[in-house]
């Protein structure tokens, strides 16, 4: 079996920055489908296209907020509607239902799939995914910035959910007729809501436009190295009654929308499945995450959570630890959203990653410690299953998957 720091060399240091619609991607994608064609029973290039990136839509809808502010003087009734129409795009992009996006030039894309089918009767089927494409480095990539970055978001969605008050308020205050110096001065009380999603928006244009592109040691190519090592060896060794494929998906940086075409393409499958998300292996304690998203929390099953614990438990030598991420909408949350059995595994750094958004994310700050310590906690948690399902229990998919938390 090849370890997974072999993997990752090739993808960030041979093949490099991986970005959207590349050459670099492509060759990437062509590694991922060789590697998965030596050792699986078959293998799957399953092309799509998308959008690039999910930042310019956010920056689109912030302002939009600003707009349906400046309107506010000139007509209550329109910077209202407009302020609502921003608010629920806002949701939209943030729960990965796209709607601006789809607006935006669309490229080729591809996810890669290889399954490798049990010794016995199939009675499970884990799913164990990682994002091959990198993203441009960016002002919020920062570590200050990255681990502050649920705040900034939370404090977006504030501001267009107050710009959409102001509108209402001017055309409750015009009914009412309140004097018109009122409403101006309201007005002029709002303005560093609008001031903020301004700022926060040429950021966010500022990275896309002037970033350069991460060679993705750590995110994602150490996921995508630990999610083939782990094939190869199932392949070697396979279990009796549980079936694993391996996903690797393009354009996570365009709100995970890999995953969204994967699940799209293979409903029913992925409905009775659990999902294992291989996220920035190579950095950090490896943690099992117990809340993701940059708003709202969604939490992995139950159960699930709790056999990945147990798997965890019961290796000798195996650290691990509970984390969350806010940062980013990872492959695992966007199973969650749409209420599939998920659960993210990796290295986390105080509710976000290292090397997130950042051009040094490169091949000599990977820990091979920490590559073999998620490995071996896939490994574990993957014959727990099989274990499981030897022993004739429900399936492991069987309750709901996602919850959310209030603010």
């Amino acid at each position: 079996m090849d370890s997974p720091s072999k993997h990752v060399l090739y993808l960030a240091r041979k093949i490099g920055a991986r970005r959207a619609g590349s050459d670099g991607e492509a060759a990437a994608a062509s590694y991922v489908m060789r590697q998965m064609g030596d050792f699986c029973d078959d293998v799957e290039l399953e092309r799509f296209s998308s959008w690039r990136s999910d930042l310019p839509p956010l920056a689109a809808i912030y302002i939009t907020g600003v707009v349906a502010y400046m309107l506010f003087p000139l007509s209550y009734v329109a910077c209202f509607l407009l302020g609502v129409a921003a608010f629920l795009l806002f949701q939209m992009e943030t729960y990965t239902w796209a709607v601006v996006s789809k607006l935006f030039p669309r490229s080729p894309a591809s996810n890669i799939v290889g399954r490798v089918h049990p010794a016995g009767e199939r009675r499970q089927l884990v799913v164990l995914v990682a994002n091959y494409d990198t993203a441009r480095s960016s002002p919020l990539g920062r570590p200050r910035a990255a681990r502050a970055y649920r705040v900034i978001y939370i404090a977006s969605f504030i501001c267009l959910t107050l710009i959409g008050i102001l509108g209402l308020i001017g055309i409750f205050g015009s009914v009412a007729k309140f004097h018109g110096n009122s409403l101006f001065t309201l007005w002029v009380i709002f303005s560093p809501f609008a001031a903020y999603l301004l700022v926060i928006s040429g950021i966010m244009l500022w990275g896309e436009i002037f970033g350069r592109f991460s060679p993705g040691a750590n995110d994602n190519a150490s996921g995508v190295g630990v999610m083939l090592s782990a094939l190869e060896s199932f392949a070697e060794n396979r279990l009796q009654h549980a079936e694993v494929w391996g996903v690797a998906t393009a354009r996570s940086w365009a709100g995970g929308r890999g995953m969204v075409e994967f699940i799209k393409r293979h409903p029913a499958q992925v409905k009775r499945a659990c999902v294992i998300n291989i996220d920035h292996a190579g950095r950090g304690k490896t943690v099992v995450f117990k809340r993701e998203g940059p708003m709202f929390g969604f939490s992995p099953n139950r159960r699930f959570k709790r056999l990945v614990l147990l798997a965890a438990s019961k290796t000798p030598n195996l650290d691990v630890g509970k984390g969350r991420c806010r940062v980013k909408k990872s492959d695992a949350m966007v199973a969650m959203v749409r209420w599939v059995t998920a659960i993210t595994v990796g290295g986390a750094d105080r509710g976000s990653y290292e090397g997130w958004r950042r051009a040094d994310d490169v091949y000599h700050k990977i820990d091979q410690e920490a590559l073999d310590m998620t490995l071996k906690l896939v490994t574990a948690v993957l014959k727990e299953i099989d274990a499981s399902e030897g022993r004739k229990q429900a399936p492991i998919s069987s309750e709901p998957t996602a919850e959310t938390e209030s603010l």
